[in-house]
């Protein structure tokens, strides 16, 4: 420790000298005047400087540690909100939401405090319950709030039937220009996801076709991948005494379609594969690229989440599908997706499968059944015919 005297007229001018020469944090250790003058006498320690500079460095080195932590967040965060815009995540999910929201509002009157029928709130929330998206719905109500032929709003029953008459329209204009009037074509094909049942939907076809309609009825089979898949139809194919044929490549295909000229249909099955499996998906396209003309169906199940649905849409239009099969009815209670996908897809619907029982589970279907289903739910789930 450091210890001087200091000579000075007044304690001011003693501090003064002690900061000057000992820095600011020297101490007093005491005091007294002595023949009119004063004398302090201060001490300070040697190490201050040391410590002082140890804890300025530990400061700097925490402060340091802390921006380095801050910034590795920073930057962390900001990866995360590239990777989102990469995916149109976050951004495309906020944007549905926002529009939604203010398609909402316009609907029901709230942004010009117009009054609404509390029927049309109510047909609103019968059909997102029943799985239509949100943006739908409002579309199918500011239709109905435009139309002046619903003249009966505040009667609920009349505006929920007035709903499903406007669905069922929005649906018909999927079969337009789909050249179903036309003659249907001899070969078709089933494509779509593993797992969404069209090896039972071919089979329930076949049985149809053979037993109701009397046709000659042939059976192929690409699906050399899946364990137990070409057994499986082959079952089928006996118990109705239908022949069978397996070609897992374009041109074993080709010879298998002139084996079959003499056939009235040709159901071709195909196997089930990830809709992320692009080089499938391109060579099933290239394998289905022939002079014979097809009539491809895409089939889902309502099993499958939304997503899914609409994926295997996107993906599975490399192949140019016509037709959507919905599959899997008994295991569903709500039958929105039906009119989320064909709205999107603008395909339309001409079979569901409601069962595993062959053929009888499935059922043909047009615009007015399917808005039937879609609003009515499981009570409408098994359409005739």
């Amino acid at each position: 420790m450091q210890i001087k005297r200091y000579d000075a007229l007044s304690i001011n001018e003693a501090m003064q000298k002690i900061k000057a020469d000992m820095g600011p944090d020297a101490i007093v250790l005491s005091s007294r005047r002595l023949n009119g003058r004063l004398e302090v006498v201060a001490a300070r320690d040697d190490n201050y400087e040391i410590l002082k500079k140890s804890k300025v460095e530990k400061c700097k080195k925490e402060e340091s540690d802390t921006f380095s932590l801050f910034r590795s967040d920073v930057n962390e965060l900001k990866s995360f909100i590239m990777d989102f815009k990469k995916q149109g995540g976050i951004y495309a999910e906020l944007t549905e939401i926002k529009e939604t929201m203010g398609l909402l509002f316009d609907v029901l009157g709230i942004q010009n405090n117009g009054r609404v029928p509390f029927s049309l709130s109510k047909v609103y929330y019968h059909l997102i319950s029943a799985g239509v998206s949100k943006q739908r719905a409002c579309a199918l109500i500011a239709d109905l709030k435009s139309d002046s032929r619903a003249e009966d709003s505040e009667n609920y029953h009349y505006t929920l039937s007035a709903a499903e008459n406007m669905m069922k329209r929005s649906i018909a204009s999927s079969y337009r220009n789909t050249g179903r009037n036309t003659k249907k074509k001899r070969i078709s094909t089933f494509v779509g996801p593993t797992g969404e049942g069209k090896t039972t939907t071919l089979a329930k076809l076949a049985a149809r076709c053979l037993f109701e309609d009397k046709l000659n009825v042939g059976i192929i089979t690409m699906d050399t991948y899946r364990i137990g898949a070409v057994e499986q139809l082959k079952r089928y194919a006996d118990i109705m005494d239908i022949p069978m044929e397996v070609a897992s490549e374009k041109k074993g295909f080709e010879r298998v379609l002139n084996k079959f000229a003499d056939k009235d249909v040709i159901l071709v099955d195909t196997p089930g594969k990830s809709c992320g499996d692009e080089s499938y998906l391109l060579k099933l396209k290239k394998c289905f690229a022939m002079d014979f003309p097809m009539e491809m169906n895409l089939v889902l199940s309502m099993t499958s989440s939304q997503e899914s649905m609409m994926d295997a849409v996107e993906r599975f239009g490399i192949v140019n599908y016509n037709n959507i099969i919905f599959t899997k009815l008994d295991d569903s209670k709500k039958f929105g997706s039906i009119y989320n996908v064909i709205d999107h897809a603008g395909k339309p619907v001409f079979y569901v499968a409601n069962g595993q029982n062959v053929p009888q589970d499935l059922n043909k279907t047009d615009p007015a059944k399917l808005a039937r289903l879609i609003v009515g739910g499981a009570d409408d789930r098994r359409l005739e015919g």
